[in-house]
């Protein structure tokens, strides 16, 4: 199945250039992806300049050291035997030649080929180096500056998954290392194509394209073992369960998520200047990007939610992606920080690679303050990796090239680095603050399944809805001033709870005012809250008339 791929060689050629242009005889590839060394020993086979190279090596740690026939496609390198001497103790060993297998005596091997035959020399699978044992770091020194090797066009691939867990910082200045793509739409869909004729489906172009689309980001191997699992599970390509397959795979990484938004605005009670804000100047330029073309108007990148706690920003985030029909990926930044050096900047950067394959998609990063920070000046290696993190994802966030579009949430906005903050990283930082009245009742009847066309169910209610409604609005808005979304939530089921308990036929209005006084709430406090969340939000909010109408629609009075 694989052999039926239209492969997409451009990063086997962007190594050769590199080569070609005398940058490096040596190319470190990165990809986790086992029919990428497939991929390349193919290349090499059908690629004029390669096949005709006197001797091609392949080496991996488990199966040591082959030889490679440039003019056999499809053939499986043969094991390497090391002639002998004429020791009368190694008879056997004279006449069949010693199989190589230990890293450090096939890089002594090796070297006289590269230096005296023009010869590829491929190493696979290499996951970590022990210099002391291998020598890897010393022998790639000096290859890449070795005269000979240059003159005779050797050339030596590594394909790893990480350069930085072989190489130190001197040895990578002296190679080229390339990031390999997972796959591109051209190869996800000739495998998608190919794996249903080896299946006997039938696919139209709609929902090949669908299918495509949907497993962005996912490597050729992981591809082809969704696309067979969802046959094995549906006897089809079900769209769902390739989803389904995907957002598992996806989660093993540890540092990502992939959700399938299921609600929208509609569902979100309160918060209708933020909706109205969102969708005027994120939401339709997303939608009618041919039009905002048309004026250059530059599509949203990154989007800053910031508020006290239980206000709704992760909900809202949700609700965002589900509105503009996009993926909603989230990073998991608890899992992004290791203890072990240099671990925590590639974990950030595999995730990056990874939301970028899966997007356009809404990239949700939850208390961004953790990145938010250039980390202490203690100089330790600790202090160095945080700062390296910070770097990192600041340069992500300014890339005019990224797909992603970023929403943060913060609880302390005043804890993010100026650099986070400034005009350029994040075209919108909207306030959510604690809802007003009218948002408040809206809540309370979201939660009640009581707004029209809400997929949350109703429990039983004693009297009318429209009898409820009045009393909500009249006796339990008032009581409820400051409290956040999330506690507006548990109201409902508290007082879901006391119906419950006492085996009433259904709810009561006395339920609502006996679960609203049950809540431990320091209003003085929560004033406090308010009047700084306000602060903060006319510091980190440039647009005036949207401030209005936030403090309008919270019933507070400009100015005040």
């Amino acid at each position: 199945m694989t052999s039926a791929v239209e492969w997409d060689n451009q990063w086997i050629e962007e190594g050769l250039l590199k080569v070609r242009s005398n940058y490096s005889p040596i190319v470190i590839f990165e990809t986790t992806d086992p029919k990428r060394l497939y991929q390349l020993k193919e290349y090499v086979r059908s690629n004029s300049e390669l096949r005709g190279s006197e001797y091609v090596f392949v080496y991996d740690q488990w199966e040591g050291l082959a030889k490679l026939n440039p003019t056999a496609p499809g053939k499986e390198p043969e094991p390497y035997r090391k002639a002998v001497g004429n020791s009368s103790l190694a008879k056997k060993v004279e006449e069949e030649g010693a199989h190589l297998v230990a890293f450090k005596a096939v890089l002594k091997e090796v070297d006289g080929f590269l230096k005296k035959y023009r010869t590829i020399f491929m190493v696979q699978n290499v996951s970590e180096n022990r210099e002391a044992e291998t020598g890897l770091q010393s022998a790639l020194r000096a290859w890449a500056i070795d005269p000979n090797i240059v003159a005779k066009g050797s050339m030596v691939f590594l394909v790893t998954a990480d350069a930085d867990r072989i190489c130190d910082e001197f040895t990578r200045e002296l190679v080229v290392i390339l990031r390999v793509d997972p796959s591109s739409s051209r190869e996800r869909q000739a495998m998608v194509t190919a794996t249903a004729r080896e299946l006997d489906l039938r696919l139209d172009s709609d929902r090949t394209g669908e299918v495509v689309m949907a497993t962005a980001g996912m490597n050729l191997h992981q591809l082809e073992s969704i696309l067979l699992e969802s046959y094995h599970l549906t006897k089809a390509f079900d769209l769902p369960a390739i989803k389904n397959l995907k957002s598992a795979l996806v989660k093993r990484s540890g540092v990502l998520e992939v959700r399938d938004p299921q609600n929208g605005f509609d569902e979100i009670g309160g918060y209708q200047v933020v909706k109205e804000f969102v969708t005027r100047y994120i939401i339709n330029v997303l939608r009618y990007s041919d039009r905002a073309r048309r004026y250059a108007l530059p599509l949203p990148k990154g989007i800053l939610f910031f508020g006290p706690p239980g206000t709704g920003k992760s909900l809202f985030a949700n609700a965002l992606a589900k509105e503009i029909n996009l993926p909603f990926i989230n990073l998991v930044t608890e899992n992004i920080y290791s203890k072990w050096l240099g671990e925590s900047g590639q974990n950030l950067r595999n995730a990056i690679q990874l939301a970028e394959k899966m997007s356009p998609a809404v990239v949700f990063i939850d208390e961004i303050d953790r990145f938010g920070k250039r980390g202490g000046g203690g100089g330790d290696s600790a202090g160095e990796e945080t700062k390296r993190v910070f770097s990192q994802f600041l340069e992500w966030l300014g890339r005019p090239d990224r797909q992603a579009i970023i929403v943060g949430t913060t609880n302390v906005p005043e804890h993010l680095d100026e650099a986070f903050t400034r005009t350029g990283r994040f075209d919108y930082k909207i306030p959510f603050l604690y809802p007003g009245p009218a948002a408040r009742q809206e809540i309370l009847l979201v939660h009640l399944g009581l707004k029209q066309g809400l997929r949350k169910g109703k429990p039983p209610l004693t009297v009318s809805e429209g009898e409820l409604v009045g009393f909500l609005k009249q006796r339990v808005v008032p009581l409820t001033e400051n409290f956040s979304g999330a506690e507006l939530e548990e109201l409902v089921t508290r007082a879901k709870r006391l119906a419950f308990d006492r085996g009433a036929e259904g709810l009561e209005q006395e339920d609502f005012l006996k679960a609203a006084r049950t809540f431990r709430i320091d209003r003085e406090r929560r004033q406090e809250i308010v009047e700084e969340c306000l602060e903060q939000a006319r510091r980190f909010t440039d647009d005036q008339a949207f401030l209005d109408a936030i403090e309008k629609e919270m019933d507070i009075e400009v100015g005040n």
